[in-house]
């Protein structure tokens, strides 16, 4: 069992009962999946949480949430929005965005496994990745400046970067011919 969480001798002890002796954090390929579709819905939740407790449009409307966050977009195009509905709806916007970007994620994940990348680099990439992904949606919620708003971006961007980069170091170690 390699990683460093080991050192704690009850995690050691846990995780070999639990795993018959199997190092889950050797690959952490087998967690990035449902992290990644979890850090896509928080935004979700969240807005959720904040039109219930907040009774914006009397509340979420889980019979047809579309068409609640439509009616939402509405009222703004009439009048302005408070800051709590600009929040809800960049909440909608940034998990409609996490989901569009799952299967990028997944990709890579299976292109970096596939073409035999060291397990350090994949590991590097879904950390990278995920707390990019994070970073972005506490960004998305809490930016409501156009300066600000290029902070996200760069974040976004650098998530981009990161899969091109997987993609790359793939195609590197199955076609030595590339190099």
């Amino acid at each position: 069992m390699s990683a460093a969480i080991y050192s704690l001798p009850f995690v050691r002890d846990l995780v070999a009962s639990a795993t018959g002796n199997k190092d889950i954090f050797y690959n952490l390929s087998w967690t990035s999946v449902p992290l990644s579709l979890l850090i896509a819905a928080l935004p979700h939740w969240y807005t959720i949480y904040l039109a219930e407790s907040n009774k914006v449009q009397g509340g979420w409307s889980n019979v047809n949430p579309r068409f609640w966050v439509q009616s939402l977009i509405a009222k703004g195009q009439k009048e302005k929005l408070s800051p709590l509905e600009l929040t809800i709806l960049r909440g909608q916007s940034c998990q409609a965005n996490g989901f569009e970007n799952v299967p990028l994620f997944v990709a890579t994940v299976i292109w970096a496994n596939y073409t035999g990348l060291d397990v350090n680099t994949i590991n590097r990439f879904v950390v990278g990745w995920l707390a990019s992904r994070a970073i972005y949606s506490v960004l998305y919620l809490k930016t409501t400046g156009y300066a600000n708003s290029f902070a996200r971006t760069a974040v976004f961007q650098f998530g981009i970067a990161y899969i091109i980069t997987v993609f790359i170091k793939g195609a590197f170690k199955i076609a030595p011919t590339l190099k």
